[in-house]
């Protein structure tokens, strides 16, 4: 469940979506700290509305009692560092939130900002901008980001005992690469090449829940030709009642 609990309004107005979420037994989700000088997650803090079931996306701008209520709340974040740099949202404070101890994962947020879901390409924009803001190449390390974008994303969620990572009795959840492609062609250390030098046509297969849903480099489970023009179609609608064409 999505909320506008952004500090934009009263609490009142977003009390009854926290409520109804945890009478239902659903995550709730909420945008927060994403412009210089929010204070979003202080008032939910306040409002005693943090939680494990409460995951927080983007808290670019956090102060350090934001997040300290964050990890003493075990709440996750979600960081999308493409749509922050894209909007003007500001840089990921990934190394200040894995130092407290709060869950992190990584995601796409929307392709209307990031232009695609390339989960290759933003598990480099995460380690890449975390090295930079500290000045340290070695900061976030490959291996620690393939976590980010695996199981802890997973754990950002509370589906870690269901997904996340290859184990007995969990969801069969896994993609296979090509390391035979000319950019992977000097394999070295799996995680580096993953995070550093995998793309999207590196994807041989996709798995998920033993469903295979790509083989051999293409889709199985739809017709993208068929999907294409379907999207085509609708966008030429849409524009036809909006009068822009």
């Amino acid at each position: 469940m999505s909320t506008g609990a952004t500090g934009a309004v009263a609490a009142t107005a977003y009390r009854q979506d926290f409520d109804t979420a945890r009478r239902l037994g659903i995550p709730i989700s909420v945008h927060a700290n994403n412009r210089k000088g929010s204070d979003a997650i202080a008032l939910l803090a306040r409002e005693k509305f943090l939680g494990r079931d409460v995951q927080v996306i983007h808290a670019t701008w956090v102060s350090p009692e934001e997040i300290r209520a964050l990890a003493d709340n075990g709440c996750p974040v979600s960081l999308s560092p493409y749509t922050e740099l894209r909007i003007g949202f500001g840089f990921p404070p990934t190394g200040e939130l894995l130092a407290a101890g709060i869950p992190v994962g990584l995601s796409v947020d929307t392709t209307a900002l990031s232009g695609n879901a390339d989960m290759f390409a933003i598990m480099k924009a995460i380690q890449n901008i975390e090295n930079s803001r500290t000045n340290n190449e070695f900061k976030l390390p490959a291996r620690r980001v393939l976590e980010l974008a695996t199981i802890e994303g997973a754990r950002s969620m509370g589906m870690d005992e269901r997904v996340g990572s290859l184990k007995a009795g969990k969801r069969a959840d896994l993609i296979m690469v090509n390391t035979r492609e000319v950019n992977l062609g000097v394999f070295s250390e799996p995680a580096h090449m993953l995070v550093e030098a995998a793309q999207p046509s590196n994807v041989d297969t996709v798995m998920v829940d033993g469903r295979i849903l790509k083989r051999r480099g293409g889709l199985t489970a739809i017709d993208v030709e068929q999907t294409v023009s379907e999207a085509s179609s609708a966008l030429a609608a849409v524009r036809k009642r909006a009068g822009w064409w």
